[in-house]
């Protein structure tokens, strides 16, 4: 494992800034490139990949399944982020999303939003 996947690796709290007001979650980076996520803004877990793009940069994706409230799909989000480290147990980084119906079909989608992470290890 590189330096920079090394200090990827692990859970991080998550501040979005979705359309000027801070969304909070969760997202864990697994040694081998997969990613758990999950946000106040949304009823289901997303799950995904990772990748280095470069010594201190990478980029993720997950999808989050969309249901209604009798748990019937309506859809599927597609997140996007591109990440860079500011230290160790900090990164920023720029996120998008793409939201589509339950046939596949793209319904709309946004980039742009600041993405600030801060790594949490085992509570003592």
């Amino acid at each position: 494992m590189s330096e920079a996947s090394g200090r990827l690796v692990g859970t991080w709290t998550t501040e979005l800034d979705n359309d000027g007001e801070p969304t909070f979650g969760l997202v864990s980076f697994s040694a081998d490139g997969g990613v758990t996520s999950t946000q106040t803004n949304t009823k289901n877990i997303g799950l995904g990949n990772w990748a280095l793009t470069g010594e201190d940069t990478f980029e993720y994706n997950f999808h989050i399944l969309a249901t209604d409230e009798a748990g019937k799909l309506v859809g599927e989000a597609h997140i996007n982020v591109e990440g860079e480290f500011v230290s160790d147990t900090r990164w920023e980084g720029l996120g998008g999303a793409s939201f589509y119906d339950p046939q596949g079909n793209r319904q709309r989608g946004h980039g742009g939003s600041k993405v600030v992470a801060v790594k949490y290890g085992i509570d003592k």
